[in-house]
């Protein structure tokens, strides 16, 4: 029989195979759009842009021409355009009430003979120059910085204070007309109205935007679009799907509209180090940075002495003391349990969603994020406290454990994570550095000896007394349960 041989390189196997996904990317990306009636490109070769699906999308380096301006820099648009046409409006009322005979010849005083000790219409014009350096800037070339609303502001600042000084508010014997007063004062606070708009509302949200389209779009379709946000083709392994929960959905699901990573995340904690560092992102990087300066805070509070105790009951005891560093006074809890520290210590970083199951002073525990084998970022939501007089706190933490100097211990401090809004039923809570430590018992390998620094802000408007007695308690509480829960760790190694 004739044995045909086909001669194909390996190189010609692999553009068929490249052929074969950009073609199924291509599909993949045809049908979710014309699922959710949206239109979206499909990514080419070269491109390095990320796609960000929904009415969110903004437009900037990092996404696709399609892309529009985002709502809050149209807001921050028609703003600028709200300054220029509200001082026109003013000025044309002021030269109405300068005395001259018809609206022609005060306008003739003020731009034909124009001076810079009498005339107004120079404000007006410092708006239009304004309104041309944002519309240009921020509407047309899109820039991302503060620097142009700044030099803009700057400017008109010295023009401002350069006119009150030289303006002469009464001349050639006429009474002094109050717009003039209004006019300059509405241009000032205009001015930095626009320059706080873009700095706390423009720039942060489309940050947070941004973070979605990189971070939290990871989901069950990346796969099949082939996410690429370095640029070329990116390998999506197996551990990166785990690295992230699931998105919020509709408003109907409820408490159930989050979940928590599946059980099986641990083989990701046990990636190599280099392909960890390859997956890390910017905010990644920045997640890691706090975490180790939280683990050398929590080892510096270790080391602090002047602890005054506030509550002591059958060897548990909490205290407290200012630190100066942190400007707050932070809670201690001590307690000794039958466990060895390592068995406690892995029990507490594996098995944090099943905490409230055993710890009722906790409503919710769910992992967002990990970030790393050793750092993670979860959301808690804590009872309320002192007999109903602290309502129910939520809080986004950063935790990050390990070994050092033979102690065991889990950093934990506040964190942000753009797809965990505040909740409308509960008050947003910050963790400061903070965190516990499991140390050995000398001569007692089967037992650990607890200690638990609590750094909180509950915010809202609570009495100094009420958040002691609230957080002693919830401390004391947690440590009975905690034995409780041992115990039943024990049985479950028996059987």
């Amino acid at each position: 029989m004739p044995i045909m041989s086909i001669n194909a390189s390996t190189s010609d196997m692999r553009d068929v195979s490249s052929s074969r996904q950009d073609k199924a990317r291509q599909a993949g990306t045809a049908l979710y759009g014309s699922i959710h009636n949206q239109a979206v490109e499909p990514r080419m070769e070269n491109e390095s842009y990320t796609y960000v699906y929904g009415p969110e999308r903004i437009s900037t380096h990092r996404y696709s021409p399609c892309s529009t301006v985002s709502s809050v820099r149209r807001t921050f648009c028609l703003i600028a355009l709200f300054d220029l046409c509200f001082c026109f409006i003013l000025w044309v009322i002021y030269t109405q009430l300068t005395g001259s005979e018809t609206v022609w010849e005060a306008f003739e005083q003020q731009v034909a003979n124009y001076q810079f000790q009498t005339s107004l219409f120079d404000t007006v014009m410092v708006a239009a120059l304004r309104f041309i350096l944002i519309e240009l800037g921020y509407a047309l070339f899109r820039l991302n910085h503060w620097w142009l609303i700044a030099i803009s502001t700057s400017l008109t600042c010295i023009f401002l204070i350069t006119k009150v000084f030289l303006f002469e508010f009464s001349h050639d014997g006429k009474a002094e007309n109050p717009l003039s007063y209004i006019l300059l004062l509405t241009s000032f606070i205009l001015t930095w109205i626009e320059t706080w708009f873009l700095d706390f509302k423009v720039l942060p949200t489309e940050k947070k935007i941004l973070l979605r389209g990189t971070h939290g779009e990871a989901n069950e379709r990346s796969g099949l679009l082939g996410r690429a946000e370095e640029g070329g083709n990116r390998v999506v392994h197996d551990d990166d799907k785990d690295r992230y929960y699931s998105p919020a959905g509709s408003d109907d699901e409820g408490e159930d509209r989050y979940r928590s990573l599946p059980p099986s995340r641990s083989h990701s904690r046990k990636a190599s180090q280099s392909s960890i560092n390859s997956l890390l992102g910017s905010q990644d990087h920045e997640y890691l940075k706090i975490a180790n300066e939280t683990m050398d805070m929590l080892f510096e509070l270790v080391r602090e002495g002047g602890w005054i105790t506030e509550r002591e009951s059958q060897g548990d005891m909490v205290q407290s003391a200012y630190i100066k560093k942190l400007k707050r006074k932070i809670f201690k809890l001590e307690c000794t349990l039958d466990i060895s520290p390592h068995e406690l210590w892995k029990d507490t970083i594996d098995n944090v969603n099943d905490s409230p199951s055993w710890n009722p002073t906790l409503l919710e525990s769910k992992t967002l994020l990990v970030v790393d084998e050793k750092t993670d970022i979860s959301y808690n939501i804590a009872a309320e406290a002192a007999g109903g007089l602290v309502s129910a706190r939520d809080f986004i933490n950063l935790r990050h454990w390990g070994e050092r100097d033979q102690t065991f211990f889990i950093a934990v401090n506040k964190a942000t994570f753009p797809d965990m809004p505040p909740q409308k039923k509960y008050v947003r809570g910050e963790s400061g550095p903070c965190g516990l430590v499991f140390n050995r018992v000398t001569g007692q390998p089967n037992r650990c000896k607890l200690q638990w620094f609590l750094n909180t802000n509950l915010k809202g408007w609570i009495p100094q007394a009420v958040i002691d007695q609230g957080l002693t308690g919830v401390l004391m509480d947690y440590c009975k349960y905690l034995r409780q829960h041992i115990q039943e760790i024990k049985g479950r190694s028996f059987s």
